[in-house]
């Protein structure tokens, strides 16, 4: 198999399936009962937070360990927006569909909500988001890393903006970059950020949220009271010591991950710029190596996908999270303009473990369906 859909999941990690599967086997008991096998999960379970609070040097911040980074964005966006009086919220145009779905939503509720653009390499202008905060702005939600094209926001900068503008909260959604992007911010100023496990060779269904505990967020799930409310029912302590085994170990191998990706988007994009008919959409500079996203023209991405996985190859036609509706790709369409270029987009996505070889032969079969009438 030639496998180019990381920013899709990613294969589990052994030693996260063996801390997943001891604590099951081992350690099952209900961390919110007060005898002995429920002391024992949940201290497992604050061990967990702790570990995590420990990585990214946290000193003002909670974890809420939930299903993944979909929930963890809506018990965000939903629970700063719907706890203040204020009315106006900030996005992008780029956002991962379940941002975007959060934010349409608040829409329908009578919120008024700005969608910042993007320039050709898919990053915000910070001159806008200085213009569109207001008094009335209680949040902002900015990606850190896009999913479809790999473009880098300029956190930072962002972070400065936001809080020297007002007393809005901003909301990052890190899944894309946690892990693979060495972070030129402190977590510390980040109120809300979000983060998915599989996207690290962790498991389905786990992920986290992180907030300054200054935040007083309104519940979006109703029932009894674990993890502050927020996540309510039995804690699945399990999955929180697999997620943070997950980060932790993709955490000590950035530094190396990030220097040989790189190394491979280099010859990938060499290779690409080669071939008659295809294009790159995604941008020359502020992008993650783990991402390129391309237009085969004339070609409709759907039919690329299926071209490709005739001969064991796997990419993309958008965002996993919303790829069987078939529509111009947004975050393509955003950046370039032109719907043909939307349409026929297909994101590769790599990983440290991907060869050279693996691409040269992706290469091949690109160079045989761009060549086809």
């Amino acid at each position: 198999m030639y496998y180019f859909d990381f920013t899709a999941t990613t294969p589990p990690n052994n030693e996260v399936l063996e801390v997943y599967n001891l604590i099951n086997q081992k350690y099952w008991g209900n961390a919110s009962s007060l005898y002995k096998t429920g002391s024992l999960a949940s201290t497992l379970f604050e061990k967990a937070k702790n570990e995590l609070k420990d990585i990214f040097k946290l000193s003002n911040h909670n974890i809420i360990f939930t299903s993944g980074a979909t929930e963890a964005n809506n018990i965000a966006i939903f629970g700063v927006a719907n706890n203040y009086q204020k009315k106006h919220v900030i996005t992008s145009k780029v956002e991962h569909p379940s941002v975007m779905a959060c934010f349409e939503h608040l829409e329908k509720q009578g919120f008024d909500v700005t969608y910042l653009d993007v320039d050709e390499n898919g990053i915000i202008s910070l001159d806008q988001l200085e213009k569109a905060i207001n008094n009335d702005t209680v949040l902002v939600s900015i990606m850190w890393v896009n999913n479809i094209l790999g473009s880098i926001q300029p956190i930072k900068e962002i972070t400065k903006i936001v809080k020297n503008q007002n007393r809005a909260k901003l909301h990052v959604d890190m899944v894309q970059g946690m892990a693979k992007i060495v972070p030129d911010f402190d977590f510390n100023d980040i109120d809300l950020f979000t983060v998915s496990a599989h996207k690290l060779n962790g498991l389905k269904g786990q992920g986290f949220l992180a907030y300054n505990d200054s935040i007083n967020l309104m519940s979006v799930l109703k029932g009894s009271g674990q993890q502050n409310g927020l996540k309510p029912g039995t804690i699945d302590v399990a999955g929180a010591c697999a997620c943070t085994k997950a980060v932790k170990i993709s955490y000590l191998k950035m530094q190396e991950h990030y220097e040989k990706v790189c190394e491979l988007n280099t010859y990938l994009r060499q290779k690409i710029n080669q071939i008659t008919n295809v294009t790159i959409n995604s941008g020359e500079k502020n992008y993650s190596p783990y991402i390129l996203n391309i237009s085969i023209l004339g070609k409709n991405s759907e039919t690329v996908l299926h071209f490709l996985e005739q001969f064991d190859i796997y990419v993309a036609a958008g965002s996993a999270c919303n790829s069987k509706i078939r529509k111009p790709e947004r975050c393509v369409l955003a950046v370039t303009n032109d719907e043909n270029r939307a349409l026929s987009s297909i994101r590769i996505s790599l990983a440290a473990q991907t060869t050279i070889e693996e691409i040269d032969y992706l290469i091949d079969k690109i160079k045989l369906i761009a060549s086809k009438e």
